[in-house]
C-alpha cells in the first residue's frame, strides 16, 4: 500500500506536469508559426511572380526609354547609398568628437586636483597616486579618442566625396535623359514598389523562421528536462527497491538463524530429557535411515539340511581372514546367517 502511494505520488510530480505544459505549449507555437511561414513564403513567392509579369508588362509597354533611362536610376541608387554612408560617418565622427572632449575634459580636472594638492602641501610630497592614476587614465583615453576621431574624420570624408560625386552623377544624366526618365518613370517606380513589398515580405520570413527556431528550442529545453526528471524517478525506484531487497535478505537471514537455533535448542532438551540408552537407539536408527536398503546381502544357512561342505564353500566365500570377521560380525557384503530347525517331538 505504501509503494503504491509513492509510486503515484512520483508520478505526480508537480515538476512534470509543468513540463509537458511547457512541451504542449511549444508544439502549439511551433505548429501555428509553421503554417504562418508557409503562408509567408507562399505570399513571397505570389509577389514574386506577379511583380515580374507586371515588369514585362511594362517594359513591353514602354519600349527602349527603360533601357536608355536605367542609367540615371542606377546612379540615383548609389547617390542614395552614398548618403546613408555619409549620414552614419557623420554620426561616427560626432560620437568620436565628443569623446574626445569628455577626455580632455578630464584630464583638466585632473590636473587642476593636482595643481591644489601641490599648493597645500607646503613644499611636501606632491604626487598623490589616485590623482596620478586618474591622470594617467584620462590622458589614456584622450589619445584614443583623438585616434578614433581622426578615423572617424577620414572616413566622414572619404563618403561625403562619394555622396557628392554620386549627386553630381544623377544630376548629369537627369539632364541629358530628361525625356526618357519621364517616359520611363511608372516603370521604375512600379519596380520599386515591387522591390519594397518583397523586402518587407522576407523580412516577415526571417522573423517567423527566428521565432520557429526559438520555439524549437524551447519543445528541446522541455523534452530534456523530462528525460532528466524522469531518469531521477527511475534512481529514485531503483534505490528504494535495493534497499528493500537488502531488508527481505537480512529478514530471511534472520529467520533461517531462528531455526536452526530452535532446532539445536530441541535437540540439547531432548538429550538433557532422555537416557544414554534412548539417544543412542534414536541416533542407531537416523544412521540405519540414511544407510541404503540394499548395502549387504545375507546368505541363511540351514543348519540341518545343509551338509558340512555346503557350510565350508559358503564360509570359504569370504575370501581373507579380515572379510571372514566381517562375514562373522553381519557388516559386510555378504552376511551368513545360520537358521536351525526346531526337531519335531516323535512319538512315544
Amino acid at each position: 500500500m505504501n509503494d503504491c502511494a509513492a509510486e503515484c505520488s512520483e508520478a505526480l510530480d508537480p515538476r512534470v506536469q509543468i513540463e509537458l505544459e511547457r512541451l504542449n505549449t511549444a508544439t502549439d507555437e511551433i505548429n501555428r508559426l509553421e503554417v504562418e511561414l508557409d503562408e509567408a513564403r507562399l505570399a513571397f513567392r505570389r509577389l514574386l511572380a506577379e511583380g515580374h509579369l507586371r515588369i514585362q508588362q511594362l517594359t513591353k509597354k514602354l519600349g527602349t526609354s527603360v533601357h536608355k533611362a536605367r542609367p540615371y536610376y542606377e546612379a540615383r541608387f548609389r547617390a542614395n547609398i552614398t548618403s546613408q554612408e555619409l549620414q552614419a560617418a557623420t554620426v561616427t565622427y560626432d560620437k568620436a568628437n565628443s569623446a574626445h572632449a569628455a577626455a580632455r575634459e578630464m584630464v583638466y580636472l585632473a590636473e587642476q586636483g593636482l595643481a591644489r594638492l601641490a599648493e597645500g602641501a607646503d613644499g611636501g610630497v606632491t604626487l598623490d597616486p589616485a590623482w596620478q592614476e586618474m591622470l594617467n587614465h584620462a590622458t589614456h583615453r584622450v589619445n584614443q579618442a583623438e585616434s578614433d576621431r581622426a578615423h572617424a574624420t577620414v572616413t566622414q570624408r572619404t563618403k561625403a566625396a562619394s555622396h557628392r560625386a554620386a549627386t553630381a552623377l544623377v544630376q548629369q544624366l537627369q539632364n541629358s535623359l530628361k525625356r526618357h526618365i519621364a517616359k520611363s518613370r511608372p516603370y521604375f517606380e512600379e519596380k520599386a514598389r515591387i522591390n519594397t513589398a518583397l523586402e518587407a515580405q522576407k523580412a516577415r520570413i526571417q522573423t517567423l523562421e527566428e521565432q520557429v527556431a526559438e520555439a524549437k528550442q524551447q519543445y528541446s529545453s522541455a523534452l530534456r528536462n523530462l528525460e532528466r526528471i524522469s531518469d531521477e524517478i527511475h534512481r529514485h525506484r531503483s534505490r528504494r527497491q535495493s534497499a528493500r531487497n537488502d531488508v527481505d535478505q537480512s529478514t530471511i537471514t534472520d529467520t533461517a538463524s531462528d531455526t536452526n537455533t530452535t532446532v539445536s535448542d530441541k535437540l540439547e532438551e531432548l538429550c538433557e530429557s532422555s537416557s544414554e540408552a534412548n539417544v543412542r537407539e534414536w541416533l542407531r536408527r537416523s544412521a540405519d535411515a540414511r544407510a541404503p536398503q540394499d548395502a549387504d546381502t545375507w546368505t541363511e544357512i540351514d543348519l540341518d539340511t545343509s551338509s558340512p561342505e555346503e557350510v565350508s564353500t559358503n564360509w570359504r566365500s569370504c575370501a581373507s581372514p579380515a572379510r571372514r570377521r566381517t562375514c562373522a560380525s553381519g557388516s559386510g557384503a555378504v552376511r551368513m546367517r545360520a537358521r536351525r530347525r526346531t526337531p519335531t517331538p516323535g512319538p512315544r
